[in-house]
């Protein structure tokens, strides 16, 4: 036993399943129950350990009490519906995979007849794959590991001298295209939890190694130790593979797919790269009840939950400044203009500004504070943050990981851009508390541009303008279309034929 726990490991405990397809399969009763809804809410929260009489301790205490927010996590309605997809996932990838049964026989047989044969991993039509993808520092990693913790690394059935491996988290290679590489990575990773192995040198001989030999190993370990889920973070390195962006994620699926082995991809927006060159990878991203992750709205949903006030109200309880200030509506509409519903910039952005606050001794939070923060710390972060302001889709399209996923964002972008509209304008400090000097001194900086007489614009637009009926193929015929209707973009565009829909595009037969 004590050689189980310095490796992280657990005996098995066993409690009967009340489903029946999971009855009587000892890799799903050695796991903990399932959580319900408002034990997820509660398993999922992490906290700094706040009270307030620790605002009255000396400032380098109190700056060390505002890292403990870089794992502060608010769990939202999001959070639950990805838990409750994975616990589904996990429980049903060990349906017909226990030790000395007729149909672990057959896998362990046919892991050895291909190895034999050297043959590659059939493509199999059983789809065990979701795809997480979603805004870099929206807390996709941090809430998949959050959840992944209630569950031991290792299970040891003694009855089968069996270690059982719920899960193993691995980043795809910063290449793309690297079989072995992420092999490599397996391999170590199970290294590091099954006591007295020694598996990469057992099958990858050092790196020598040939890719299609290293997998079938990769798929014997998988299958020996009965992983119950394989978590491919950094997905869209794949995009950066400059020929066969295919080829790691085939490999990968398709051995997971013949072991039924659960994969879950996390990844950035510019995973879409990947998944939407063939309806084949689009169906391995599709299925599981997992949304896409865009940013925090600060407005309500439709059934009345707004996700960014839930967020906010709860980090702002977390001051340690020594005079603590109420969230109103100013604070909420400024904190959501500078961070963008983007939660680990409202989170360093909130503890950035605390850190000013005590270092220069005014102990207090003010939206020209928040301003000058960001207009200091967060330059790097201006043109991306600014183009989510805009919702310019077009200069989005620039910044891979945060550019919109659909045509339809784009189109709506570009006719937002015509009609010379733009997002709701938040106060600038200056223009609501009388604070001008941070935001005229950030203004008076920037080159105005050129003015051009009004006649010369009239007259280039009179010369180049032309009828929009004239122009069939002209988009600006669906979004003028979609404006006089109050209806959208892309269906005036599939009505006037400039989107074809996915069943025209794809054979589903």
């Amino acid at each position: 036993m004590d050689e189980l726990s310095a490796f992280g490991a657990v005996e098995a405990t066993y409690q009967a399943h009340h489903l029946p397809q999971y009855r009587g399969n000892p890799m799903v009763e050695a796991l903990p129950a399932t959580l319900r809804a408002d034990e997820l809410l509660e398993f999922l929260s992490v906290r700094p350990g706040f009270e307030p009489e620790q605002r009255e301790w000396a400032t380098d205490d109190r700056l060390h009490m505002l890292a403990t927010l870089r794992s502060f996590v608010v769990p939202l309605q999001r959070h639950v519906e990805l838990a409750q997809t994975l616990d589904s996932m996990l429980r049903s990838g060990y349906v017909g995979r226990m030790p000395r049964t007729p149909e672990y026989m057959r896998r362990c047989q046919s892991i050895y007849d291909q190895a034999r044969a050297g043959a590659s991993f059939a493509n199999s039509s059983l789809q065990l794959s979701a795809l997480l993808m979603g805004m870099p520092g929206m807390g996709k990693t941090t809430v998949v590991k959050r959840w992944f913790s209630q569950f031991p690394e290792v299970i040891y059935h003694r009855s089968t001298n069996t270690y059982q491996i719920t899960r193993l988290h691995i980043e795809m290679p910063s290449d793309g295209s690297s079989i072995k590489g992420l092999g490599h990575a397996i391999l170590h990773a199970v290294d590091r939890l099954i006591p007295g192995a020694q598996y990469y040198e057992t099958y990858a001989k050092g790196g020598r190694t040939g890719a299609d030999a290293l997998m079938r190993g990769v798929a014997r370990v998988l299958n020996m130790h009965f992983v119950g889920f394989l978590v491919a973070d950094e997905i869209q390195n794949l995009a950066n593979a400059h020929k066969g962006k295919q080829t790691v994620m085939t490999e990968l699926v398709s051995a997971c797919n013949e072991l039924g082995v659960p994969i879950l991809f996390i990844g950035t927006n510019k995973a879409a790269k990947v998944f939407s060159q063939d309806f084949r990878q689009s169906r391995r991203s599709c299925g599981q009840g997992i949304r896409h992750w865009d940013r925090l709205s600060n407005e309500a949903s439709a059934d009345g939950i707004n996700e960014w006030r839930s967020f906010l109200e709860t980090l702002w309880s977390f001051q340690w400044t020594r005079q603590p200030v109420a969230l109103d509506a100013h604070f909420d509409a400024l904190m959501h203009h500078y961070s963008q519903g983007v939660i680990d910039i409202a989170i360093k952005l909130f503890a950035s500004a605390q850190a000013r606050a005590m270092r220069d001794g005014s102990e207090r939070l003010s939206p020209e504070l928040i301003h000058e923060v960001f207009a200091t710390e967060f330059e790097l972060m201006h043109p991306m943050l600014d183009a989510l302001r805009r919702n310019d889709s077009e200069v989005l399209a620039l910044y891979d990981d945060v550019a919109p996923i659909s045509t339809a964002a784009l189109a709506e972008s570009v006719g937002r851009r015509m009609q010379g509209l733009s997002t709701a304008q938040v106060p600038t400090p200056h223009s609501q508390v009388g604070a001008a000097a941070p935001a005229a001194r950030h203004q008076s900086n920037k080159k105005r541009p050129e003015q051009r007489p009004a006649s010369a614009a009239a007259h280039d637009t009179t010369e180049t303008a032309a009828p929009l009926e004239d122009r069939p193929e002209d988009y600006r015929r669906a979004i003028q279309s979609a404006t006089d209707t109050s209806a959208q973009v892309y269906q005036r565009m599939r009505e006037l034929g400039m989107a074809r829909p996915l069943e025209a595009l794809v054979d589903l037969s």
